[in-house]
């Protein structure tokens, strides 16, 4: 085994969706202090058995993890399955000093589509990866620096860095928050996007309240009227509901560890 195979990740947990050849792989850590992070109320895959109702639970919260596999390891459990798509995913995979050799894992599957979640506060290794997804907090400074403990110039950056090369496909996300991250604040997150590129996708998902904050879910009408003004500005604006589990999911999902 090479000796970088023995290494430690920050990979806590790795879920398989077999019918659509799927792997999400979740890492700890993060460069922002976010008051609201979807890890304070589920650390693991939502889309679970067990995770997808009690996830709506007000008062419910996850464990954290506690342990974590190395870059050899990883392999061993991906090296059997006919991996199509892997998500990266966390708190913030890019903070993994070995996320690169976390992406050696998949080099083997010439089919295999890689997908990065990120912040974007720290510039992805974008010639390794097909399609990045940025999640954006909010636009306005003072309301980005509340919410997650740092400034933003650098995140805006590296988004209009990441448009101009072009190296894999890039989406934009947003999260609805009534009262904090409103309807006018995600409507300059649109803006911007557009200034950048109007034909950037945007989703908006709906806030999952998380215990000790003040902030309430978004109605589906509310969140639906907002995916639509934005679509004025960004016509590829799309939105999520958060349906409380209500519709059944297309697939099944396994925990490989």
């Amino acid at each position: 085994m090479k000796e970088k195979d023995s290494s430690q990740t920050r990979v806590y947990h790795i879920t398989w969706a077999g019918a659509y050849g799927v792997c999400c792989m979740f890492f700890w850590g993060c460069n922002l202090q976010c008051r609201i992070c979807l890890l304070k109320k589920e650390a693991f895959d939502c889309h679970l058995p067990e995770n997808r109702l009690r996830i709506y639970e007000r008062e419910y919260e996850s464990g954290r993890p506690d342990r974590f596999l190395t870059v050899g390891r990883i392999r061993e459990l991906l090296d059997p399955l006919p991996v199509k798509q892997a998500v990266f995913m966390g708190a913030e995979p890019v903070c993994d000093p070995l996320f690169p050799a976390v992406l050696d894992c998949l080099a083997g599957s010439k089919n295999c589509r890689s997908i990065l979640l990120t912040n974007g506060m720290k510039m992805p290794p974008l010639f390794s990866l097909n399609e990045i997804v940025f999640s954006l907090k909010a636009f306005t400074p003072s309301l980005h620096r509340d919410y997650t403990g740092r400034d933003n110039r650098t995140i805006l950056k590296n988004f209009a860095a990441i448009a101009s090369r072009r190296p894999a496909a890039l989406r934009a996300e947003t999260v609805l928050i009534p009262g904090y991250v409103d309807e006018g604040e995600v409507l300059r997150i649109a803006a911007f996007i557009a200034s950048v590129d109007p034909g950037i996708p945007l989703r908006i998902d709906a806030y999952l309240p998380i215990p000790g904050l003040p902030w309430r879910a978004p109605s589906p009408g509310e969140i639906q009227a907002l995916a639509d003004r934005a679509k004025r500005i960004l016509p590829n604006t799309t939105c999520f509901y958060g349906d409380e589990g209500r519709t059944e999911l297309a697939y099944e999902v396994e925990r490989i560890f």
